[in-house]
């Protein structure tokens, strides 16, 4: 017979948030909310399953299979993705390993729950736009009115830093400095600061918007706000995007096919980054990454590498000789890197021909390519920064 419970599931849960969040974390409100939704949700369903009032749940009603009901649930009748799945999981997790340690009568009940698995999702494409795209995007926009000048602002602005959506609307006037060498400090997540420079551009273009709402420079308020006056949310930063993307689609039919969001502008500028030369720890730290694994996602997407590595080879069934790649921009943005180079010869069967193929292989601390060229009797010769290699 399991033991009973000693302390009640109200007061393990105002202890979680109140004392383990809040007073020892020190979790942002952002992150409180989250769990809060989460938990409430958590609640509610288990309420609803058991046919009483939240007040009457007791830690027992919220096993393992309540657990997992509540997660078919949200994804079967609330049509939640795996991630967001995922995400209430975690907030889960979090409330049932801080009552094993308040409780541990609770122990065997918090297990079960901890060792449900987070479901597998599908690695998504990052989606960017091309530079005629920002520039015409841009363009597009009526800067004769207020409004236009506000948002073509807060879309360079976004261009400009990379900053996630969040970022942007917690942005304040005194953090940005309109003097040379003008700067925003962003406050990411995990609280942490970052100083992010801006182009005279984008300076020019904050100077007008905050003209035409008479706001002075040294005033304490919100660098964005929305038609009313007051602070710009997440929702109405998205609503500008859209609005102003379907507007540009009239004349540029391509926009149409990306699904373009404000996080759209981060992965550009990362990319964008890259593309430029700037050094891998330089960007991560621009975008404010906690890990450099992160900002390795931004190679793998690089377009223009990946069509360097396919015009490097020759498609199968031409007579044409073999290969050689003299490409140096495939290396734009890795100087001082250490490199290795294999070539590698097969004998295939089959008609005679030269067949090649460049694979840009990135490790984890992005310091190796690796080229692999096969032909059909044929020697290669592949040249990387003044030396030749001939298998």
């Amino acid at each position: 017979m399991r033991p009973p419970i000693t302390r009640s599931l109200p007061d393990l849960v105002q202890a979680f948030f109140r004392r383990h969040l809040i007073g020892m974390r020190g979790v942002s409100p952002h992150t409180l909310a989250a769990y809060r939704d989460a938990i409430r949700r958590l609640l509610l369903f288990a309420a609803g399953r058991r046919h009483g009032a939240v007040v009457q749940l007791s830690l027992d009603d919220l096993g393992r299979d309540t657990v997992l009901a509540f997660l078919e649930y949200l994804e079967q009748q609330r049509g939640n993705a795996a991630v967001t799945r995922n995400a209430r999981l975690a907030a889960i997790h979090a409330l049932f390993r801080f009552i094993a340690m308040e409780d541990p009568t609770a122990l065997a009940v918090c297990q079960r729950v901890l060792a449900i698995p987070a479901k597998q999702t599908p690695s998504r494409s990052v989606t960017c736009l091309a530079r005629a795209d920002i520039e015409h995007l841009l363009s597009s926009i009526d800067r004769t009115s207020a409004r236009g000048r506000r948002d073509v602002a807060l879309l360079q602005f976004l261009y400009n830093t990379g900053a996630r959506a969040q970022e942007v609307i917690d942005v304040r006037l005194p953090a940005v400095r309109f003097e040379a060498p003008a700067q925003v400090r962003l406050l990411g997540k995990g609280r942490k600061e970052r100083l992010c420079p801006l182009w005279p551009e984008t300076i020019a273009l904050l100077r007008a918007m905050l003209t035409d709402r008479g706001v002075p420079l040294t005033n304490d308020v919100p660098l964005f706000v929305n038609a009313n006056g007051h602070t710009l949310t997440r929702f109405g930063l998205r609503h500008i995007v859209h609005k102003r993307v379907a507007w540009a689609t009239v004349s540029r039919a391509t926009l149409a096919k990306t699904r373009i969001t404000p996080h759209t502008f981060r992965h550009t500028t990362a990319l964008d980054l890259l593309q430029a030369g700037v050094d891998l720890n330089v960007v991560r730290s621009w975008l404010g990454h906690a890990s450099i694994e992160t900002t390795h996602a931004y190679i793998e997407i690089d377009l223009e590498m990946k069509r360097a590595a396919l015009d490097a080879c020759a498609p199968p069934g031409l007579t044409s000789p073999a290969p050689t790649w003299t490409d140096p921009d495939l290396s734009r943005g890795w100087r001082g890197c250490s490199c290795r180079n294999y070539v590698e010869q097969t004998n295939g069967t089959g008609p005679r021909a030269a067949t090649a193929l460049a694979l840009l292989h990135i490790t984890r601390r992005y310091t190796e390519f690796k080229l692999c060229a096969a032909a059909h009797n044929l020697k290669p010769t592949v040249h990387w920064r003044g030396c030749s290699l001939t298998p």
